[in-house]
């Protein structure tokens, strides 16, 4: 049997609008029926040929019952889940008017037949039968009362299955049809699953996996991130669900890190209650980490992404700072949901370490009879993919009996908190029912080596805790051919060599982030990464916080609203650009007049980060008769400028065009470049001062000159004058006259 590789599944539709019916099929009822008196749910004529049912029964999801009708009816309990001889089963549906008139006169028959169900296709085949298609066994009729539109009632039978001669082991087709005068106005179809011989059986076995992942983020308002998530994980609500199953069955994790770090570094107490409880839960199963914010891998492979450098997207941190527990694998990759996986996207998984991957809507279908164990191995040019297969049977039936959100297990969509239904798409019972019949017929067609397989609830699964709970208990303690275990299971198997449908080279969805936005993203990203250098040991918090803001859309949850994703991409990339561009700049100064042959030019640098930042300033004269002696290297205090002097040296005269770079330590630029003029004047200094000492000598010869050439003033006084300013003769006044030794005079004797 060959499944799809591009097989996509719409939403699992909700049970009160599954069965709904249309004038057409009621009329279609009156043309069939041979008399108002006849009653349709008796009819055990031969099943019409169905053989394109059964070619792909085993592999198209079970999504819908193609029974329709004006009333809704639904199985709600099966006493016994899987019956013995001696039970007596008690049977209870649910019937509600889904028409807009009164429902009268109507009745409801319960019908099994004794024949066992050995193959998934012939359930297959039964489960999405018309609403028409008759039906097998002996009829157990019950009055429905008169229900208004909108109403419902219950209805309720025990059935003996030793009134009919049940042999071996397997599933019996059981529906409840509700007909009145007019014909079969709806239908549930089941299953009634009996032992008969009692007999041990080799049990298959069966893991589910479910993702802890968070809606789609704007990377602009971190705040309403952690708001989110609290909604998330909220009594009732989605990471509430998959939290309280992990608690109470064998319910595989693949955990997005950056949710639990957000969780437990969260200041709500709510928030880190839950991070407890689901690291505790985590420590109990096996638990698998995503690529940090759950990258879309195919994405990634599809740009070509690089995807193996220590800061790489697949190895981006968490923001806040937070260690996974050293339990956990680390080894898994989960590419979206809803679509077959490439070799690229397996390549791209295995070069990054995770060589173990789930493969899912239908990607790698076993091409021959029956079921195997959901295990294969990939080769690709980095090494072997080793593939989880889902099955995608199982997995829808488990999904529809529940997923409150109705988004079903073939979809991509995420579900915001506050989107979840209060109704599944199948009923407990109709879940559990079913996936007993497909194992017991899994189990008979390979009864001494019954295989391994998964189920892998899609990201947004909102379970309803109470119904998977009781579905996978049942699954292990009723059937004795079924046992849970967990995804580790399936991974420690060797790949069977069988025909599986192959991988496509190369398929991208029309969800993907364009390759040309990965490029301009991971462009952004080596820039942050080579400016973050700036605060040498304190880099990390400047790459840390700009790789998870870029990182943003690539998340697999943006791929449900790839318009709102292109807006984030814009926005995240202008940030990063005003963050290496912008924060650290050369202010702008009118132009320079230099006029000495050596000396320094100052450029002013301005920082306006929260961290010291240490760079290199270059001058580039556009002449050479200015010319750089060396460059300088600053730190410039965090919101602070500074002048760094760069050294220069003049060889001539003139106007020279400067422009101005910053560096990283690392040499790579960070801002626009700067420009301003100097106006060179080589020279000019000395000669100026040589010009100054030489009008100072000239002034000083010129003064003295000036003294020598006027000679006595007439306006000076004499000695006279000073004898008659001072009343004093002359003579008294003069010394008396100097004698030599040889005339010294002789007194008189």
């Amino acid at each position: 049997m060959t499944q799809h590789p591009d097989f996509l599944r719409s939403s699992a539709p909700r049970r009160l609008t599954r069965r709904t019916g249309t004038s057409v099929a009621v009329l279609l009822a009156a043309v069939l029926l041979v008399g108002p008196m006849t009653v349709p749910a008796v009819a055990t004529g031969p099943a019409p040929e169905r053989s394109a049912v059964r070619s792909s029964a085993e592999t198209h999801p079970p999504t819908r019952s193609a029974a329709q009708g004006s009333i809704d009816v639904s199985i709600v309990k099966i006493s016994h889940p899987v019956a013995e001889p001696g039970d007596e089963v008690t049977i209870r549906a649910k019937i509600t008017n889904t028409s807009d008139t009164t429902l009268t006169d109507a009745v409801a028959e319960l019908t099994v037949d004794h024949l066992a169900l050995t193959t998934r296709a012939d359930i297959t085949e039964w489960s999405t039968a018309d609403l028409l298609d008759p039906v097998r066994g002996e009829p157990t009729a019950e009055p429905v009362s008169e229900l208004a539109p909108g109403e419902s009632t219950n209805v309720s039978y025990t059935y003996d299955p030793a009134a009919q001669v049940f042999r071996g082991f397997g599933a019996r087709r059981l529906a409840v049809a509700v007909s009145d005068a007019s014909g079969r106005l709806g239908i549930a179809r089941s299953f009634l699953v009996y032992d008969a011989d009692g007999l041990e059986r080799e049990p298959m076995r069966i893991s589910v996996l479910a993702a802890v992942t968070s809606p789609p983020t704007d990377p602009s308002d971190p705040s309403a991130a952690e708001i989110e998530l609290a909604q998330q994980t909220a009594d009732g609500q989605r990471l509430d669900g998959v939290l309280q199953v992990a608690e109470d069955t064998d319910l595989s994790l693949a955990i997005d890190p950056d949710v639990l770090a957000r969780a437990v570094k969260s200041e709500d107490p709510a928030l880190t209650e839950w991070s407890d409880r689901m690291l505790d839960a985590a420590e109990q199963t096996a638990t698998y980490t995503l690529p940090n914010h759950d990258l879309d891998l195919a994405a990634l492979a599809h740009a070509e992404a690089y995807a193996t450098g220590r800061r790489s997207f697949v190895r981006a941190p968490t923001i806040p700072s937070w260690t996974v527990p050293e339990g956990w694998n680390e080894d898994l990759a989960w590419p979206a949901d809803g679509v077959v996986p490439d070799l690229e996207t397996l390549d791209l998984a295995v070069s990054t370490g995770r060589q173990n991957v789930v493969v899912g809507g239908g990607g790698l279908a076993y091409e021959g009879f029956g079921t195997v164990t959901g295990r294969a191995d990939v080769e690709t040019p980095s090494g072997t993919a080793r593939a989880a297969v889902t099955d995608t049977v199982l997995t829808e039936s488990f999904v529809s009996a529940t997923d409150l959100s109705g988004v079903g297990a073939g979809s991509t969509e995420e579900v915001s908190s506050t989107a979840a239904d209060t109704s599944t798409a199948a009923t407990t019972a109709e879940g559990t029912q079913r996936l007993l019949a497909d194992t017991a017929a899994i189990v008979s067609q390979s009864p001494t080596a019954p295989p391994t397989v998964s189920i892998v609830a899609p990201r947004s699964w909102t379970p309803d805790a109470e119904a998977a709970i009781s579905i996978l208990r049942t699954l292990n303690d009723e059937a004795g051919w079924v046992e849970t275990t967990t995804l580790d299971t399936l991974l420690r198997q060797d790949a069977q060599d069988e025909g599986r449908t192959p991988l496509p080279r190369h398929r991208a969805a029309k969800a993907e982030i364009s390759p040309n936005d990965v490029a301009a993203l991971e462009h952004a990203r080596d820039a942050v990464v080579t400016f973050s250098s700036v605060a040498g040991d304190a880099g990390a918090q400047i790459w840390r916080p700009g790789v998870v803001r870029l990182i943003a859309p690539l998340s697999v949850a943006h791929r449900q609203d790839p318009g709102r994703r292109d807006v984030i991409v814009q926005q995240v990339l202008q940030a990063t650009n005003e963050l290496t561009h912008e924060s650290i700049k050369v202010v702008p100064r009118q132009d320079i007049n230099f006029i000495t042959d050596v000396g320094n030019i100052p450029v002013r640098v301005r920082n306006e980060l929260d961290l010291d930042a240490t760079v290199t300033v270059v001058l580039r004269p556009d002449h050479p008769r200015l010319t750089v002696d060396a460059r300088r290297a600053a730190t410039i205090p965090a919101g602070q400028e500074v002048d760094v002097q760069v050294p220069v040296r003049a060889i001539g005269s003139g106007d020279v065009e400067v422009t101005a770079q910053i560096l990283t330590p690392t040499g790579a630029k960070i801002t626009d470049d700067s420009s301003f003029q100097v106006r060179v004047r080589a020279g000019w200094e000395e000669v100026g001062t040589w010009i100054a000492a030489a009008l100072v000598a000239l002034l000083f010869l010129a003064g003295i000159w000036r003294t020598v050439r006027r000679g006595k003033s007439p306006y000076r006084a004499t000695s006279k004058d000073v004898e008659e300013a001072a009343g004093t003769s002359a003579e008294t006044l003069e010394s008396p006259p100097t004698t030599s030794a040889s005339s010294m005079a002789v007194p008189a004797e």
